[in-house]
């Protein structure tokens, strides 16, 4: 069975307890919000659609890490019958990499703004054709922008952009310059609720402070789940990855977090 035959079958088994089309953008809300810290999902997830998700991030993370720079989310949503009300339509792959190759590279800073980004096809494909022409010095120089007027695609483009850096680094860490992604009407200019702006969080020359390091190598030290201590902390998950120097891999999903104890950790668990 292939990555997206696996992929649809675990939505449509989240379905059931959703209501058709719901479960797969409740999976995206609560990964974004794993991943980062940021826009706590409305409602968790129960704990049977928990069971389906956890295996759903490791089937997705396994088909980015066989076609990187593929945006699969895109295909699953497109294969599942589009998105809520909204039929959706990803931008073909073999055209993404051709606009990819059209655009050359820089030896200089380059802007790459993604307008109507949906779920990052261009904008992931731009990513690696530019990381095969040029190599990690050459995606430092990326300065991106992405605009979509659906929050849960802007979520859905993160997810995949910071993961397909994560799998091009091969375990060393690997940044663009700047990473901003917009919920906005494109036409009116008008913004929603989630922005993310990673031209701090995901740039080499943001750091965690000392406090923040503290807490984190005390945590690190007990053994707590690196998303936990990313959640409790407020940090990106990322910059607690820097410091342990772990590769993102069975982190993806955890089903059962250990808790937090102890004196040291009461402040973390107010953070």
């Amino acid at each position: 069975m292939s990555h997206l035959q696996q992929a649809v079958k675990l939505v449509q088994e989240g379905d059931r307890y959703s209501g058709h089309g719901r479960f797969f953008s409740e999976f995206i809300d609560d990964w974004a919000y794993r991943q980062t810290g940021l826009y706590a999902p409305a409602k968790p997830l129960s704990e049977a659609k928990s069971k389906s998700a956890h295996q759903l991030s490791h089937v997705i993370r396994r088909a980015w890490e066989t076609c990187p720079g593929e945006d699969f989310i895109g295909h699953v949503i497109e294969e599942c019958g589009g998105s809520g009300h909204l039929s959706f339509f990803r931008t073909p792959p073999a055209l993404s990499t051709l606009m990819a190759k059209m655009m050359g590279g820089s030896t200089g800073l380059e802007n790459f703004a993604d307008i109507c980004c949906g779920s990052g096809s261009l904008t992931l494909a731009h990513i690696n054709q530019t990381f095969l022409d040029g190599g990690a010095k050459a995606v430092a120089r990326l300065n991106i922008m992405g605009e979509d007027l659906s929050g849960n695609k802007i979520k859905a483009a993160m997810l995949q952009i910071v993961n397909l850096l994560d799998i091009l680094g091969g375990g060393k860490p690997l940044y663009v310059h700047s990473l901003r992604l917009s919920e906005v009407n494109s036409l009116s200019r008008e913004l929603g609720a989630v922005q993310y702006d990673f031209s701090g969080a995901n740039n080499p020359r943001c750091k965690l402070s000392e406090e923040q390091k503290a807490l984190v190598h005390q945590a690190l030290g007990a053994d707590i789940d690196i998303d936990v201590i990313s959640e409790r902390l407020r940090v990106p998950a990322n910059l607690v990855r820097r410091e342990c120097q772990v590769k993102n891999g069975d982190l993806l999903y955890k089903k059962d977090y250990p808790k937090l104890k102890g004196n040291h950790f009461e402040e973390v668990a107010r953070l």
